[in-house]
């Protein structure tokens, strides 16, 4: 509506308004919605204003309207507002605007015949020049979006995630759990050495050089329980991936790891169930085994017990026989109510062995 009004007058003396530009522009990067509120209001305008040549300018307006538009969807279909888009829409508004002063007979021809340069500047330069202008807006904008959004994701992610410098090992950016785990504030760790959070024997270093030399060569490398120093001076183990990545010609290493506590827990648990098991199947089958000739024994004793008397030096071992085999059938009735692994501390020159109290749920009282 401003620029209907404000217009720009040219060395031959003709007045002339760039109000298809601003509609263009807004339709190309917009779309027809948008194109439809900012074509109503100046359309009202120039009805208002009236005069003869109204009609040729509401006719310029739909046109630069129309064309937005469809500029828009092409635009869209190609990922965005490049410079074809915005010259080839300049160069319709321009040939829509030329046609509308046509269409008002030969004062419109001699109009366009004085001015058709001075308006070939405007709907070029105006349209396709600020429509650049507007493209590195977006572009920019858009930008910010993508790095707050990148930022949030990180920052929320469970696992410590580090950029660096695969050339100079210097920190490039890091996300909040990097921050926890070494102790430092993202401000201290970016421009910080990787290499500072090594351990200090030789050997240990090797050990990441050689993970480093592999992402290098290989562009992927992983680690388990490696030695990583904290703020404090502490060490702890942590599991890595490093992956080698091209970006815009310039290549990052992509660092993500954790503390390895929790997945030594877990193969810890996964060893001593794998164990539990093997010796609660192994102890099944020994009891089974030992049951059926301890009741062929027990049963002798008993049979032998009718023929001896009580004052006996015989019935004496034969009572102690009993209890023996009263021990064995408790030692087996605990060998199946075997629930976890304990260990006995191993004597001089024996291996560890399975401590049966500690493992059973149940300790038998009877049990000497």
């Amino acid at each position: 509506m401003v620029l209907i009004t404000a217009r720009v007058e040219t060395p031959e003396g003709i007045d002339l308004d760039a109000h298809t530009v601003p509609l263009a522009l807004i339709t190309l990067f917009e779309g027809w919605p948008t194109a439809l509120v900012a074509t109503t209001l100046p359309a009202a305008y120039r009805v208002w204003l009236g005069g003869n040549d109204a009609w040729a300018s509401l006719l310029s307006l739909g046109a630069a309207a129309a064309a937005g538009s469809l500029a828009h969807v092409w635009a869209r279909r190609d990922g965005g507002v490049r410079p074809r888009h915005a010259l080839t829409l300049s160069l319709v508004v321009f040939v829509t605007t030329f046609a509308s002063f046509a269409l008002l007979g030969p004062r419109g021809l001699t109009l366009v015949e004085r001015a058709w340069l001075p308006l070939l500047a405007i709907s070029v330069v105006g349209t396709g020049v600020v429509a650049r202008l507007f493209g590195d807006v977006v572009e920019r904008a858009e930008a910010v979006d993508a790095h707050a959004r990148f930022r949030g994701i990180i920052d929320e992610a469970s696992d410590a995630i580090r950029i660096v410098d695969p050339d100079t090992l210097k920190i490039l950016d890091v996300n909040r759990r990097d921050c926890e785990i070494s102790g430092y504030t993202r401000g201290a760790l970016i421009g910080r050495d990787v290499r500072h959070f090594w351990p200090d024997e030789p050997d240990l270093r090797t050990r990441r050089e050689a993970t480093i030399a592999e992402a290098r060569d290989h562009g992927f490398a992983r680690a388990f329980g490696t030695p990583y120093r904290r703020a404090t001076g502490e060490l702890i183990r942590v599991d890595s991936t490093r992956r080698i990545v091209n970006h815009h010609g310039r290549r990052y290493e992509i660092v993500i790891y954790r503390e390895s506590v929790e997945r030594e827990a877990a193969e810890t648990a996964q060893r001593e169930a794998a164990d539990l098991r093997a010796v609660a199947l192994l102890a099944s089958a020994a009891a089974h085994e030992i049951n059926n000739p301890l009741t062929v024994v027990v049963g002798s004793l008993e049979l032998l017990a009718r023929h001896l008397g009580s004052d006996q030096q015989e019935r004496r071992w034969l009572d102690r026989a009993n209890a023996a085999a009263q021990r064995i059938r408790d030692i087996v009735a605990r060998m199946t109510r075997i629930t976890r692994i304990e260990r006995t501390d191993a004597r001089p020159g024996l291996p560890p062995m399975l401590d049966l109290r500690k493992s059973s749920d149940v300790d038998s009282p009877e049990a000497p």
